[in-house]
């Protein structure tokens, strides 16, 4: 009997210690899934309702970043940063992304990596001493997500370990 108390004892506290690990520690399994951890943008490309020989701004600080979403934030450069984020996850159809944004949304998407089935959306929304920001971040395959900003496409990746 003092065995099976002590083995019990045991597995009582391994599994409180795992439990007080997972609520204490902050970090990737605390986010939107599927979206938490960090990413990394690997491209930038002019939106598909940019008119051929149009400029179109690239933010080279985000374009060159890694953005983490987390919990209840999102570490990112400039002005994606956030202490405070709110966040909705919905599944969407092609012609949703970039706010309907898609002449041709089927081919477009395609084109952008969207290889068929359902495109997890991530609304990010947050309130910060120089402003509201309000984005949306579109997961168009397993490991691939895009979002729009200033008529470019910014495409992330998981970033490496």
């Amino acid at each position: 009997m003092t065995k099976k108390m002590l083995l019990l004892g045991a597995i009582a506290v391994g599994c409180l210690a795992v439990a007080a690990g997972t609520l204490l520690r902050p970090g990737l399994a605390d986010g939107p899934e599927p979206f938490a951890g960090s990413w990394d943008v690997v491209d930038v490309q002019p939106a598909p309702w940019v008119e051929n020989g149009q400029q179109f701004p690239v933010n080279e600080e985000i374009a060159k970043g890694r953005i983490t979403f987390m919990a209840k934030s999102v570490q990112a450069p400039g002005f994606l940063n956030c202490d405070q984020a709110k966040f909705k996850l919905t599944t969407v159809p092609p012609e949703f992304l970039f706010q309907g944004g898609l002449a041709n949304p089927a081919t477009q998407a395609a084109a952008l990596g969207y290889k068929g089935g359902e495109i997890r959306n991530l609304a990010m929304s947050c309130v910060s001493g120089t402003g509201d920001i309000s984005m949306d971040f579109s997961m168009i395959a397993d490991g691939e997500i895009v979002f729009a900003l200033d008529n470019s496409i910014y495409r992330m990746e998981p970033a490496a370990k």
